[in-house]
């Protein structure tokens, strides 16, 4: 298998794959084949688990179809060795000039290299971030947007074309919390930290005291209406400053989003089109508009609650028009 003759990293995994779909093709086997990186790296650069896929079928032992396999390979360009190890795994040990010039490849092309086509022609949409108002951004933000970006730019680095989205909680129930807790404490608008102070004040006495959730739904059902014009000035000025801290947390980050989304916008959608379908796909129960997803292996949902308000079920269904309208996407990614 020895060859003096140095390929690029690329060429050599393809030289491989090639020489295993050619050594499957004289045995009159079909079967999918992919490498891997051996686990343990005294089994080599790759290895393949192809007998041990196509064994059953072949009706052959593994490791007796891994040799077959193996004498039908012949020389493969940029391997230097190739052997049967475990119960019919195939592994490939690249020539030794290989890591030099694939060192050297790599500093000559910079931030080029790596770069391929495997999704060219794709819409991919990676949505990520999507921070609540009225509540400062915390780790898991950070963790959302660390791996919203990467997938993001890895799509379009292997040649997809590539569209950022943040979708923000803009309004429900934290928000009416938010709103409650300001007027509350009389906080500052335009202070992160004091909006943050609000919605805990209000969130604690939700959750104990009946009277303030009944003063908090109340000034929910409000602010979607936007009914009352002091609690949608109190909203507005908290969503901005919420906004605008997140942009300041993105320019540190790097992050530029192609499409910003809000709850909102998708609400109303969301809302019509559960309302569409009911009944149908939704039905009524004990006031609030459901869908009772037991028959299809699912678990019941609801979509609008007593008061008629969409929840975060209708608001995703309505993201899904807002997103396909922006950009109509092949491939759509949550984080």
């Amino acid at each position: 298998m020895r060859t003096g003759c140095i390929v690029s990293f690329m060429d050599a995994r393809q030289n491989i794959e090639t020489a295993l779909k050619g050594a499957l093709s004289k045995l009159g086997i079909e079967a999918e084949v992919v490498l891997d990186h051996p686990a343990d790296v005294s089994h080599g650069d790759y290895s393949s688990n192809v007998a041990l896929v196509a064994a059953k079928k072949a009706g052959k032992n593994p490791k007796a179809l891994a040799e077959e396999i193996l004498k039908q390979l012949g020389s493969i360009e940029g391997v230097e060795s190739s052997s049967v190890a475990g119960a019919g795994f195939i592994n490939f040990t690249l020539a030794r000039g290989f890591f030099p010039e694939a060192t050297k490849e790599i500093l000559q092309k910079g931030e080029a290299w790596g770069r391929n086509d495997h999704v060219k022609g794709y819409k991919v949409m990676v949505e990520y971030t999507d921070p609540n108002a009225f509540k400062p951004l915390h780790i898991g933000h950070l963790m959302s947007n660390a791996i919203g970006e990467s997938l993001a730019r890895l799509v379009e680095f292997s040649g997809g074309e590539t569209k950022k989205a943040n979708y923000a909680s803009d309004i429900g129930l934290n928000v009416a919390k938010g709103v409650w807790g300001a007027k509350k404490i009389n906080a500052d608008l335009n202070d992160l930290s004091a909006l943050g102070k609000a919605y805990a004040t209000a969130h604690e006495s939700y959750e104990t005291d009946p009277q303030v959730k009944e003063e908090i739904d109340t000034i929910n059902k409000a602010l979607y209406e936007n009914s009352d014009a002091e609690l949608s000035a109190i909203r507005g000025k908290g969503v901005a400053t919420s906004l605008k801290h997140l942009y300041e947390i993105c320019d540190v980050l790097g992050t530029r989003f192609d499409f910003e989304f809000l709850e909102s916008q998708s609400a109303p959608l969301g809302k019509d089109i559960v309302l569409k379908n009911t009944p149908g796909v939704f039905e009524v129960s004990d006031g609030a508009t459901v869908y009772k997803g037991e028959a299809d292996g699912l678990h019941t949902r609801v979509f609008l609650n007593s008061r008629g308000l969409p929840t975060y079920e209708a608001k995703d269904i309505g993201l899904i028009g807002l997103k396909r309208t922006s950009f109509p996407f092949d491939v759509s990614i949550i984080v």
